[in-house]
């Protein structure tokens, strides 16, 4: 089948949540299917992997983005009602491009990651829905609208995760001005993802928790949970680390500019690993990940941590650690430093938050603490017992072993494109002929 796949970031290194996601997603689809990919690239170093996707797809179309430029858009987004996140990846010339190739092609299946692409088909007037006005979407899926011929695209929105209630958790532990900001964010992609689950024939979101927070607020959409994977012989017990340590460590790997990962952070290391250290003098903690931000600098000043700044493989200092943490207290979806972890067979240690849309059983996969004493005793407890490290390790591998498979997780997104239209007509239908019951999972399960 033809396939658009249009994403905001380029897919590719998979190093970050997002890009993960969306570059298995679009491998996966390109060993099936013709992949045309639409991507926009607001970091001037990734323009160094278009040859790298080159090889997977049939076409790639981009644009260049500068984020000074986009943040001043941006401002002007908010004041209008607008969500910022889709004024800053919306490009004219990508829209162009994006026409241009739905005219000429026939897709059987045009695939958003993230919200901020739909924008590219609300304003293109050859993927609009016979009789439908750009500027009016309906208050109902698209595929339910009379007279859609069974040739037309199945419209596919991956939104990861719900961003609406991000926003409205970043304004919980935000002062004002930022506090007002993020709860206009908020609300105004509250809107937007209703507009969304009113065009896409599906909206796919990473886990059951981020289903339901949709659901809640947009109860005629056909939402439906699909996991994150992780490369299991990538992140893997058996890899040998060079890393050269000379006592206990933890580490924590993540963007380090992501305001989640540096509050948690910022939270861990004022808070939690003194504490610890206390109990073991010479435990030191890696802060691993790529453009660490001042906030985050900073917290070189206290002993026994250390700012690594962009590996080349994160997975040295994963071998290296004896626990790794995940002090995150604004999480959502599934966080993939925890699988990737898990994967290596790594003791955990996490907030409920970081958790949250992982299958694992708390206490037998994972430590899970909430306040400053309790997370230092968890990891004392691990780094002083090894046998006990052991078990925690071997627990998350077979977790993610069970559960978290990139091929088994993808292939409900292989059974809805097969079906095309026949998939799109009965998911309507069952959606709102039995309200409480979701065809998808009826049917693929």
């Amino acid at each position: 089948m033809r396939i658009l796949f249009l994403s905001h970031r380029i897919p590719y290194p998979p190093n970050k949540g997002d890009k993960i996601r969306s570059f298995n997603i679009l491998k996966h689809l390109a060993e099936r299917h013709e992949i045309h990919l639409a991507t926009l690239i607001d970091d001037p170093v990734d323009l160094q992997y278009i040859e790298s996707l080159s090889g997977m797809v049939k076409s790639i179309h981009y644009d260049i983005i500068q984020p000074s430029r986009k943040k001043a858009l941006s401002a002007f987004a908010l004041l209008r009602n607008n969500p910022i996140s889709v004024a800053y990846f919306f490009s004219g010339k990508l829209l162009s491009e994006i026409e241009s190739l739905i005219h000429k092609t026939a897709f059987d299946v045009i695939f958003c990651s993230s919200s901020p692409m739909a924008e590219y088909l609300f304003r293109s007037k050859d993927s609009q829905p016979p009789s439908l006005p750009a500027s009016q979407p309906p208050s109902f899926p698209a595929s339910q609208l009379p007279g859609i011929p069974a040739s037309r695209p199945l419209f596919i929105m991956d939104l990861i995760d719900v961003d609406s209630q991000k926003w409205r958790d970043y304004a919980i532990r935000s002062s004002f001005p930022m506090r007002w900001i993020y709860q206009k964010e908020a609300a105004c992609l509250a809107g937007y993802e209703s507009k969304i689950a009113a065009f896409f024939d599906t909206i796919l979101l990473v886990s059951e928790l981020e289903k339901k927070i949709l659901r809640d607020s947009v109860p005629n959409g056909n939402v439906v949970a699909m996991p994150n994977g992780v490369d299991s012989d990538y992140f893997s017990p058996e890899f040998k680390s060079d890393f050269k340590k000379d006592g206990p460590v933890l580490t924590f790997t993540g963007v380090m500019d992501y305001w989640p990962n540096v509050e948690g952070v910022k939270w861990f290391v004022e808070n939690v690993f003194p504490i610890a250290r206390k109990s073991i003098p010479d435990l030191k903690l890696y802060i691993v990940g790529s453009r660490p931000n001042a906030t985050v600098q900073a917290l070189k000043s206290h002993a026994g941590v250390e700012i690594t700044g962009y590996v080349d493989d994160v997975r040295h200092y994963l071998a290296a650690a004896d626990v790794c943490v995940v002090p995150l207290r604004i999480a959502r979806g599934i966080q993939n430093k925890v699988l990737e972890a898990f994967a290596m067979g790594m003791a955990v240690v996490c907030t409920s938050q970081a958790i949250q849309g992982i299958n694992a059983e708390i206490g037998e996969d994972v430590l899970v603490s909430e306040d400053e004493a309790d997370f230092s005793g968890s990891i004392v407890s691990l780094v002083n017992d090894r046998v006990l490290r052991e078990k925690f390790g071997l627990n998350a591998r077979g977790c993610v072993e069970k559960d978290y498979s990139w091929k088994k997780n993808l292939s409900l997104l292989d059974r809805m494109i097969e079906e095309g239209p026949g998939y799109r007509n009965k998911a309507a239908v069952e959606l709102h002929h039995i309200p409480e019951q979701n065809y998808v999972e009826e049917k693929l399960n």
